[in-house]
């Protein structure tokens, strides 16, 4: 295993759209503490929660290596795809993530399929392998093609 990778990509969360989550969350947060009085420790555990998870989830890194291929999705999930199991890969467009996955994120779709992808970006690359089929984000899914082919070949 090299310890560079041959394609690294990046993925952060679209900062708008947490930025409207956490304003959510907080209004949301704050009425208890506000209506039943008291209850500031509810609001503290509900908006510390919420960060932790945001938090969590903010970034998506894709690694190509010469043996495999590592999907980190937050601080806690990790998937990893041998380079020898990849069948197909091609670039493709996700046309509707919420009716396909339910949302962005680690997903699993009507359709069989995996998802592995970050909010408000539709493209992707689609891989089939002998353990399924695959949908991962990326902001460059021609380069991301490209380099997989440079490894399997």
């Amino acid at each position: 295993m090299s310890a560079t990778p041959i394609y690294e990509e990046r993925l952060n969360v679209n900062y708008p759209f947490i930025s409207g989550i956490f304003l959510f969350v907080l209004a949301v947060g704050l009425v208890p503490g506000i209506i039943l009085g008291g209850l500031w420790w509810f609001t503290a555990l509900y908006i510390a929660l919420t960060i932790g998870i945001m938090v969590s989830f903010f970034q998506m890194k894709v690694e190509l290596f010469k043996d495999k291929l590592v999907i980190k999705y937050g601080l806690f999930y990790r998937r990893v795809i041998e380079v020898e199991k990849i069948q197909t890969y091609s670039a493709d467009k996700m046309l509707h993530p919420i009716r396909t996955y339910g949302g962005w994120g680690i997903r699993k779709g009507r359709d069989g399929t995996f998802a592995l992808t970050q909010a408000f970006i539709n493209e992707v690359v689609k891989l089939e392998t002998l353990d399924g089929t695959f949908v991962i984000s990326s902001r460059t899914p021609e380069g991301f093609c490209t380099a997989i082919k440079s490894v399997k070949s």
